[in-house]
């Protein structure tokens, strides 16, 4: 999904090599957005899946100082920073006491929060999915095709990695399966 990220909701801002992902624009991001962050300073240890810009530079530079360390002492490698996508995030935010303050590199998302927006990422991901799927079918005029085919577009259209066509090929799969056992006789 981070090719697709990048590719459909990346702006111009860049972190090294990675586009920040705006989300503002999104329906529903705006309140997800206006749920109750944390200082993650402040913690011991990332809180859930996200992490502030001020714990992701401190890993960064470890990571280039000694990557065997920061794998041994802190279990933090590249392939596991891979994993965070920079997000656009508004100027302010809201603590846990209700208290409006600036969203500094020492604030991120509350798991509540960050759980609330990978929702709201999935669902535009596979609706993007289902409307390339819906072209592609026209494209084909009717003729059948393997999902595989169509995953393989799909990913080569939105720069997402081969690494993930099958795991993608298999949710879809899934997914077409469950609307089908839904859907009234």
């Amino acid at each position: 999904m981070h090719g697709w990220l990048q590719w459909e909701l990346g702006g111009e801002a860049r972190i090294k090599e990675q586009r920040v992902v705006c989300v503002q624009h999104l329906p529903g991001a705006r309140e997800i957005l206006r749920m109750e962050t944390v200082e993650d300073i402040m913690e011991k240890l990332p809180v859930g899946n996200v992490m502030s810009g001020t714990r992701k530079n401190m890993y960064c530079s470890g990571l280039v100082i000694d990557e065997n360390v920061m794998a041994r002492e802190y279990g933090v490698t590249k392939e596991l920073m891979a994993l965070f996508v920079p997000v656009e995030c508004p100027k302010m935010c809201l603590t846990k006491h209700g208290v409006l303050r600036p969203w500094t590199l020492d604030v991120c998302m509350s798991k509540l929060q960050a759980s609330a927006l990978q929702q709201l990422l999935r669902k535009e991901f596979w609706n993007a999915v289902e409307d390339f799927n819906n072209k592609y079918a026209e494209e084909m005029d009717g003729a059948p095709y393997p999902a595989r085919e169509m995953i393989e577009e799909f990913c080569k259209l939105t720069n997402t990695p081969d690494l993930y066509v099958e795991a993608i090929r298999r949710e879809w799969q899934r997914r077409i399966k469950r609307e089908k056992q839904k859907a009234p006789l």
